[in-house]
């Protein structure tokens, strides 16, 4: 776990109160899933995980985030495991769903922590939105290029590119083939 990133995650949400916005994509598209076990990878306080963990009682969810801050902020329903993403400490396929919002590491491929017919929900900035944000680090902007090896063994449901002239991001919704 690297301590620059984790101080740095710590100072944002020192003394932050716990987000309100829920992302409008995923609530879109969660309906249609099958509950189960949801990761909502680096999470932070872990509104979106809570806000599917309140549709239905059969969402088990478990937020993962750098920042022990963020984590002793999330709401006590949430279970929260502190770590860098790129070092989950959870067995292969444990996962019915995965939220990943705001967040990209190259290293993280999802089909390793889905189980069959699982889901994963992706939405993070692209390279594109460089143009707004120049000072954001580039090895967190999300290449399209990147998609067949990221996604690798799921099927791309939804992929939708998103330009609304203050950030430049993708939408991806993706499923691991059932067994």
């Amino acid at each position: 776990m690297s301590h620059a990133d984790r101080a740095r995650w710590n100072k944002k949400y020192r003394g932050a109160q716990a987000p309100r916005r829920i992302n409008a994509r995923l609530q879109q598209f969660a309906p249609r899933w099958t509950p189960g076990r949801v990761l909502d990878l680096a999470g932070g306080m872990g509104q979106n995980a809570l806000w599917l963990t309140e549709q239905t009682p059969q969402w088990r969810a478990i937020v993962a985030d750098i920042s022990d801050v963020a984590l002793q902020s999330a709401a006590p329903a949430l279970n929260r495991v502190l770590c860098d993403a790129s070092a989950l400490p959870f067995p292969a396929h444990a996962f019915d769903a995965i939220l990943c919002t705001r967040f990209f590491d190259p290293r993280i491929i999802f089909a390793e922590w889905l189980a069959p017919g699982g889901v994963v929900f992706f939405e993070t900035f692209t390279v594109a939105d460089a143009k707004y944000n120049p000072t954001f680090n580039p090895a967190h902007y999300f290449d399209l290029a990147a998609i067949p090896r990221i996604f690798a063994d799921l099927q791309i449901l939804q992929l939708v590119e998103t330009d609304d002239g203050q950030h430049a991001f993708v939408t991806i919704v993706a499923q691991r083939q059932k067994q």
